[in-house]
């Protein structure tokens, strides 16, 4: 994801403008899909931008932010202090393509703009955390680009597969299905496959019972 400083106050905020692009359909998504009440966690907040929308429009949830880097834990944070929310907790370390970890006591879990980003092995390990984490009846929220059908959902999605591979080969576009079975494999029900603007796709995933 790439970020900017944020040139009106110099508070260590970062802006994604992605962010702006994609956070009012993704709010449309999610609203038939999460509780009133409960405990959210994000994997990959990068700005914070993202996690400062869904606190102030789902208000009965308390959102903990995570990431990996230093500089984006800190935008968090910053976009946390200049908005005031109480129900949004401090950002917190957490890899979630690391193998066995596990963040207990959340109902959701939501995931933006992350699977293209990584390679098959950490897909695999971030589907594995999310379903030792959630409880029976808990919701994963996946948004992103995909594969689909074997294929290309636009000529776009393939240029930019093909620059995030030139890259790194081991990164690039999943297969929807792929990580449909994966989930399927880890305990998941597949509750809802969104189209969203731009070719992108909203996976809604609920814990099944063991």
């Amino acid at each position: 994801m790439a970020c900017i400083a944020n040139e009106e106050v110099q508070d260590g905020r970062l802006s994604a403008p992605s962010a702006a692009r994609n956070i009012a359909p993704i709010l449309t998504a999610l609203r038939p899909y999460l509780p009133e009440n409960g405990y959210a966690l994000e994997l990959a907040s990068g700005t914070g931008e993202h996690a400062i929308s869904y606190a102030r429009t789902f208000p009965g949830i308390v959102w903990q932010p995570t990431d990996i880097a230093t500089e984006r834990l800190d935008s968090i944070d910053a976009w946390r202090a200049q908005a005031g929310l109480r129900n949004m907790r401090l950002a917190q370390f957490l890899d979630a393509t690391q193998p066995d970890w596990c963040a207990d006591g959340f109902d959701v879990m939501i995931t933006v703009n992350l699977l293209h980003l990584i390679s098959g092995p950490a897909m695999r390990a971030v589907v594995a955390g999310v379903a030792r984490s959630l409880a029976v009846g808990g919701r994963w929220c996946l948004y992103g680009p995909f594969r689909s059908g074997g294929g290309f959902r636009s000529e776009g999605d393939r240029a930019f597969h093909q620059s995030l591979s030139s890259h790194d080969p081991d990164i690039g576009y999943k297969d929807v299905e792929t990580v449909e079975a994966t989930a399927d494999q880890h305990g998941f029900a597949c509750l809802a496959r969104l189209e969203m603007p731009a070719n992108n796709l909203m996976l809604i995933f609920e814990k099944r019972p063991h």
